[in-house]
């Protein structure tokens, strides 16, 4: 590939998780430096000066520049900072794309330079919701006693919001990521069984080696976009809102919602993040409502 040329996102994205980078901040370094540092060139020029400039955080800028080395973007000799400069300069850095300068004493006005063109997203109605939380109980002696009558839809959007978590996905992410991962599911579900026509499951999923940027969780690939700052999921073609998936989740299980979450979280805790995304669905099939037909209701405990 020429120097010159224009990097795919989802190679882009792989340059980083590849060498060092989680997926959930590689997704977030990307959305503000995909934009201007997008070819091999470009990459193997850039110094923590550029990165500063652009808002990225100190600790982050040796991140990225060290995966760009491992990745072979940069010479292991090549210096981190410009000439005649210092990583840790206090004056204004300005770079060619971007005229404002993050500072630690003061909050900068967004500008649509914050914005990744590719990743375009609404304001986030979730952010005026409250308070997100389910009030976990994770008493094993507390929860051993407790269950729901309930089907599998909401068990399985709870399961992949704490798999999400445990892969460094904030609260909201992950339940804009459950939302898409449930309607991945249940759509697939419903052609296999002739509920709905075969073909409306397609375009809802990432195909891997394409441009659009994704996350693989537990078998499946959501499309994301970015929104508020933050990663959200894709249903057609829509983020899919935080708030959705939160009041589903506290609809369904009421009463049990905190011992329920709290179960699934002690059950994910006990196993390494990469591990946990690997074997989730294997996991989510073993603890989920035992039923016989599309929509029934079992006991979970």
């Amino acid at each position: 590939m020429s120097s010159e040329a224009k990097l795919p996102l989802q190679k882009y994205l792989k340059v980083l998780t590849n060498n060092g980078v989680s997926v959930k901040k590689a997704m977030q370094i990307s959305g503000k430096l995909y934009k201007t540092y997008n070819t091999p060139a470009h990459l193997s020029s850039l110094t923590m000066n550029d990165l500063e400039s652009i808002g990225i955080e100190k600790e982050d800028r040796k991140l990225i520049l060290a995966a760009l080395k491992k990745g072979g973007y940069r010479s292991p000799t090549q210096p981190n900072t410009s000439p005649g400069s210092s990583s840790d300069s206090s004056l204004p850095l300005v770079s060619a794309a971007v005229t404002t300068v993050t500072t630690p004493t003061k909050k900068r006005k967004r500008t649509t330079e914050d914005v990744n063109e590719l990743l375009p997203g609404p304001t986030d109605e979730a952010a005026t919701y409250g308070s997100m939380e389910f009030n976990e109980v994770l008493d094993e002696e507390n929860l051993r006693r407790k269950s729901a009558i309930i089907n599998r839809a909401p068990i399985m959007t709870a399961w992949s919001m704490i798999v999400a978590e445990r892969q460094g996905f904030k609260r909201e992410e992950a339940l804009s990521i459950a939302s898409a991962y449930t309607e991945m599911n249940a759509l697939a579900k419903g052609v296999s069984l002739g509920i709905y026509k075969d073909g409306k499951q397609k375009g809802i999923e990432a195909t891997r080696g394409g441009t659009q940027p994704y996350v693989e969780l537990m078998g499946r690939r959501a499309l994301y976009q970015v929104q508020s700052n933050q990663w959200r999921a894709l249903v057609n073609g829509t983020p899919a809102q935080p708030s959705v998936a939160f009041s589903y989740i506290s609809r369904s299980l009421r009463q049990t919602t905190p011992y329920i979450i709290g179960a699934m979280r002690l059950l994910a805790e006990s196993f390494a993040p990469a591990e946990l995304n690997q074997k989730g669905w294997d996991l989510y099939a073993e603890f989920r409502p035992v039923v016989s037909g599309w929509g029934e209701r079992a006991e979970v405990k």
